[in-house]
């Protein structure tokens, strides 16, 4: 009898554990992609387009992560399996596309405030998929994250400042379209085979991102592109962009809720503050940094609240 909850106080420890791991993968896979639209402004400023970057970024990742697969995965897959990944990887290079569009048409701001429009989208989801209620403390995170990003995304400065904002209903269109398929590709991630390895999964996604991004850009291989030129930055980009959020992702969206993962993934706008004020010497507007801070906060109270259930649902021995 005392081995047997010996057994179950050390699975329920290695449970704990776990859950923690899982939400600091998808805090830093947020905190890569904020990151990563810094860097990218560097590659693109060597004269290199942003279709053409995503083409060089995905097809690093799909050979830094094939490298990975081959030596030390070799993965059985099925081919359904496999298929269903690659559309979850179109899924993620899609709402890449969506999103330097939309930045393109709009003020960044805007484009920013409705990309991250995805957190919400996703628990919405999860809510009507999985039939299942979301907690409290999910949906006031995600009402906190809502208007941390109004303020930490400089569009409510930029309503103070100029009495308004102009827009682009093209634009508006494709940024939604942006926060529609990254909500999909965060929960879809933590759907499609996950009972393989995150390394494994993260190659077919890339491999399905670097179809899609070929076709969206052909010129790549049409000589319009300098490939020895672009390779160092889309090493890098495919690094940080890719490699190191879709593993992150592929690992934390099989164990944490849908509405969870894209809460913490959160942590991608204040990061993106974090790079462009180190990087750039962009202006940190004390109403950015309150917005800053309210996401944080949704991001540390989000965990308090999961922590706060599951050791509510943990039976006493």
């Amino acid at each position: 009898m005392e081995a047997s909850l010996s057994v179950s106080k050390n699975e329920k420890a290695q449970s704990g554990s776990g859950r923690i791991v899982a939400m600091l993968l998808a805090f830093v896979a947020g905190a890569s992609y904020g990151i990563a639209g810094a860097v990218s402004r560097v590659v693109a400023s060597q004269g290199f387009t942003v279709s053409q970057i995503v083409v060089a970024q995905t097809w690093s990742a799909v050979i830094m992560l094939g490298v990975l697969v081959l030596v030390r995965f070799r993965p059985r897959m099925k081919a359904k399996e496999a298929l269903q990944l690659m559309g979850v990887g179109c899924l993620l290079i899609l709402s890449g596309y969506c999103y330097y569009t939309a930045i393109s048409m709009l003020i960044v701001g805007t484009a920013v405030a409705i990309q991250f429009q995805y957190v919400w989208i996703v628990v919405v989801i999860a809510a009507i998929v999985d039939r299942k209620r979301p907690t409290k403390w999910v949906v006031l995170s995600s009402v906190l994250i809502i208007f941390g990003t109004l303020f930490a995304s400089g569009m409510a400065g930029e309503v103070i400042d100029n009495g308004g904002l102009l827009m682009n209903p093209v634009g508006l269109l494709v940024a939604a379209c942006c926060a529609i398929s990254y909500s999909l590709f965060i929960f879809l991630n933590g759907k499609v085979a996950v009972e393989h390895h995150p390394v494994t999964r993260s190659f077919f996604m890339m491999v399905g991102g670097v179809v899609l991004a070929s076709v969206l850009c052909p010129g790549f291989y049409l000589g319009e592109c300098d490939v020895v030129a672009i390779i160092p930055g889309g090493i890098v980009m495919g690094l940080i962009s890719s490699v190191v959020p879709c593993i992150c992702l592929a690992a934390s969206s099989s164990k944490l809720p849908g509405g969870l993962v894209a809460i913490l993934t959160s942590s991608e706008l204040p990061f993106a503050v974090l790079a462009g004020f180190l990087m750039f010497g962009e202006a940190v507007t004390p109403l950015v940094l309150f917005g800053v801070v309210l996401i944080l906060g949704a991001i540390v109270l989000s965990e308090m609240g999961s922590f706060a259930k599951s050791k509510s649902s943990t039976p006493s021995v």
